[in-house]
């Protein structure tokens, strides 16, 4: 029991021996502070302004600090008490990295490494900022209205585009010196696209713009007639004129076929001449094109082309008689012309004081006076205006 007793004893002395060897190892001279870090501007590498938020983080025991813009300390920055949110900090000199050094000391008096945070100073946006708005032939006519933009800033990191400068809805995105863009909207006419570019410092440079023509809409209003609208050509050679219009045209197609097969476009004019291509009725189809290649859809006219006058025409007075001695001069005369709508008779060959009357087959006449040959002239018309020629009865009077 004694011995036992003798063994406890005496690993208590030694491990109070073994406590008071690490504590004189530690002393008063070691620091006690862990886990030291410095943040600037919230930790961001770039800053616009000389002046930044400082931060100090330190665990355990701080009780006083140094800070200086030099590793040396050479200013004589004087130790103060710790703060971990310190507040602001300025550095001195122009654009560039800018470094903070720090150095802490805990309440026995042991000062920690020089520790050190650094920070990029730019307060100048992108440079030579650039759009172009890039389209075929410089205008745009697509339905979807997207185009390509071309983008330039030296120095940019992030680019926002908008359709309306004051950028409403828009959103920062990163910077690619190509993008497609879409348009927008329904109206035609000068677009204008705008953008701005920001670099990793938050500098943003003024907006720049640029303009395009959008013109999606075909010639509007289009119309054609053919002689002014008539609805019969009387040509012998099919002679007509094409009377057009198309707002905003630029150039057209005409034909009689309504694919336009073979037809090429011609420069927009208001008038041309044309031939019809057969008797009898005639259609003319039209198509435009505006400058932006949109094309409208396909008008027409039509005409009946009739330029043939009556046929199988003939004059019989009394019957084929020889000699008339009707008392009255009266005669009667069978008419015949085939497609005759009108006539117009008389006894001389220049119808003078003779009008145009309705066709009949069956017509009295009156001869003039005096015995001997007489003449009846007459001619025929149809309905659209063709006359026939002369013909010519003949009867010998007798009273």
């Amino acid at each position: 029991m004694k011995e036992l007793l003798a063994k406890i004893f005496l690993v208590c002395i030694l491990s109070i021996g073994t406590l008071h060897l690490t504590q004189a190892q530690t002393g008063e001279g070691d620091v006690r502070i862990e886990n030291f870090r410095i943040k600037l501007n919230g930790g961001s590498k770039y800053t616009q302004s000389p002046t930044v938020s400082l931060e100090i983080m330190a665990s355990g025991e701080p009780r006083e600090m140094r800070i200086s813009n030099h590793e040396d300390f050479k200013d004589n920055s004087s130790w103060l008490p710790f703060k971990g949110n310190y507040g602001q900090w300025s550095f001195s000199g122009g654009e560039g990295e800018k470094i903070i050094f720090i150095q802490l000391k805990d309440k026995f008096g042991s000062v920690t490494p020089v520790m050190k945070e650094s920070v990029f100073l730019d307060k100048t946006p992108p440079k030579n900022a650039t759009l172009k708005i890039v389209a075929e032939k410089g205008f745009v006519n697509n339905p979807t209205k997207e185009v390509s933009l071309e983008l330039s800033a030296e120095d940019a990191k992030y680019m926002m585009i908008s359709n309306v400068k004051n950028f409403i809805k828009a959103r920062w995105q990163a910077y690619r010196p190509n993008t497609k863009w879409n348009l927008e909207g329904t109206a035609d006419g000068i677009r204008e696209v705008y953008t701005k570019y920001r670099d990793e410092a938050g500098n943003e440079t003024p907006t720049i713009a640029a303009q395009i023509l959008v013109d999606s809409e075909p010639p509007l209003d289009g119309k054609i007639t053919i002689n002014g609208d008539q609805k019969v050509a009387t040509d012998k050679n099919g002679k007509a004129t094409l009377n057009i219009f198309a707002r905003g045209a630029s150039h057209m197609k005409i034909s009689t076929d309504t694919t336009f097969s073979g037809v090429e476009w011609i420069p927009y004019a208001s008038s041309m001449e044309w031939k019809l291509a057969q008797q009898g009725k005639s259609l003319v189809f039209a198509r435009f094109k505006d400058a932006s290649n949109n094309e409208s859809k396909v008008v027409f006219d039509e005409i009946i082309w009739d330029s043939t006058p009556p046929e199988d025409c003939s004059i019989i007075i009394n019957e084929g008689a020889k000699y008339t001695e009707d008392i009255d001069r009266s005669v009667t005369l069978k008419l015949k012309a085939k497609g005759a709508v009108f006539m117009t008779i008389s006894n001389s060959a220049d119808f003078a004081n003779s009008g145009w009357i309705p066709y009949k087959e069956n017509y009295k006449w009156q001869l003039t006076s005096g015995n001997g040959e007489k003449k009846i002239y007459v001619r025929f018309k149809d309905e659209n205006g063709n006359e026939t020629e002369v013909f010519i009865g003949t009867i010998i009077q007798a009273i």
